[in-house]
């Protein structure tokens, strides 16, 4: 694999980011791989984003932007009649592109990420709600990714279709996953689709790592797609990411350089995270409660000097109940992990030294909350890690 992205000048909106993206498998090569333990930087991670240094580096998650094209319906009573007429697809600007425009406006981003339930398959079985949002997004001219939700891979075109058509689009980076050769056959090293890596890199030195990851919990079981129904990280992709922590620790210099990450479904260390602000749930228990399951109620949380805040108006189904990757991401200086699947949440807070996040809903596709639609900026790279809400409806 190999691309280059040189500097980029949006071309739709007025936005000047100083950037450029490398995919690592290249036969040009940056790094003496002689200060790095003898490995290279491409051996560590799939994509590198070059961002000037002595400055914040700012990344946009947009989550469950989840386009419905309802003249692709199935059947004709898939959708009621209001609904027809509400997602018919010459409404996408009215219900997605001028939210997204507005928090990349407002934000400049360096790198834009898709955090699942990008687009609703089962509506996008021409691949035409796909293309639109490819079109959109790589209209920018900024650097972007994604990871799958449980509705993307529902299209029938089939999941590599769809992810060759985002690993070809001009500034998205993005790459189905760590491949083998058995037999003259090349197959995936881990379960699901999309997971892989990208470095930011400074004056050189590499800053953050961003993941990216495929939480399962698909519509359809279909283990020749790499298709899992049941959520959660399986083994494979845990051992894929330990495995890449391990290689990062040694070209660091025996430190794990800061980290954040993304796939679509909470993990339940989440849910310990917010129970300092009055979380309780009847469906999940968390690190050292007892039997007794409280009925959840909606909150908010303060701004405070935490940096925590947002809001949760609706409970959760976690996965990582064990806790196995939580723990993972503190050995390996993960500062924060970021998810959507529920439209109604946009809560942020820290669990034993991890922050986690629900990033805002970027459109009025499906289900929402009128008054938290937008998108999240956070802050890494040289300087810690800030979350920060764009509200770009109804609320400022």
């Amino acid at each position: 694999m190999k691309r280059v992205l040189s500097t980029l000048v949006a071309l739709l909106l007025p936005l000047g980011i100083g950037c450029g993206v490398v995919g690592c498998h290249s036969d040009t090569e940056e790094y003496d791989e002689d200060n790095h333990g003898g490995v290279k930087l491409e051996d560590c991670v799939d994509f590198v984003l070059n961002v000037e240094g002595g400055r914040d580096v700012k990344i946009l998650q947009l989550t469950d932007i989840q386009i419905i094209d309802s003249t692709q319906q199935r059947t004709p009573d898939r959708l009621g009649e209001g609904q027809t007429e509400m997602w018919l697809p010459e409404k996408m600007y009215d219900l997605a592109w001028k939210y997204m425009r507005e928090a990349v406006e407002r934000v400049q981003p360096d790198l834009i990420v898709l955090s699942g339930d990008n687009v609703y398959g089962e509506f996008d079985d021409k691949g035409t709600t796909q293309s639109a949002l490819i079109a959109e997004l790589d209209s920018y001219g900024i650097p972007w990714t994604l990871t799958f939700g449980n509705h993307d891979n529902e299209t029938r075109k089939g999941v590599a279709y769809t992810c060759e058509q985002y690993a070809q689009a001009k500034n998205c980076l993005f790459l189905r996953g760590s491949v083998e050769t058995v037999d003259g056959q090349e197959r995936l090293l881990a379960e699901g689709n999309g997971n892989f890596n990208i470095g930011i890199v400074q004056d050189g030195e590499l800053t953050e790592v961003v993941w990216l990851m495929d939480s399962n919990g698909h519509t359809d079981n279909d283990p020749s797609q790499n298709m899992f129904s049941e959520a959660g990280l399986m083994a494979g992709q845990i051992e894929w990411f330990r495995e890449r922590n391990e290689l990062l620790k040694v070209y660091n210099g025996g430190t794990s350089p800061k980290s954040i990450g993304f796939f679509h479904h909470p993990m339940r260390a989440y849910g310990d995270a917010v129970k300092k602000y009055g979380y309780s749930s009847p469906n999940n228990k968390f690190w050292g409660e007892g039997n007794a399951l409280k009925p959840f109620s909606p909150f908010e949380i303060p701004e405070n000097d935490n940096g925590d805040g947002g809001a949760m108006l609706e409970d959760c189904v976690y996965i990582d109940s064990s806790y196995v990757f939580h723990e993972m991401l503190k050995k390996y200086n993960c500062e924060g992990w970021f998810f959507g699947h529920y439209h109604k949440n946009s809560a942020s807070a820290v669990y034993d030294g991890v922050r986690y996040t629900f990033g805002l809903k970027a459109s009025l596709y499906d289900y929402h909350e009128s008054s938290m639609i937008g998108g999240t900026e956070i802050i890494v790279g040289e300087s810690p890690l800030a979350v920060r809400h764009v509200y770009t409806q109804y609320k400022s």
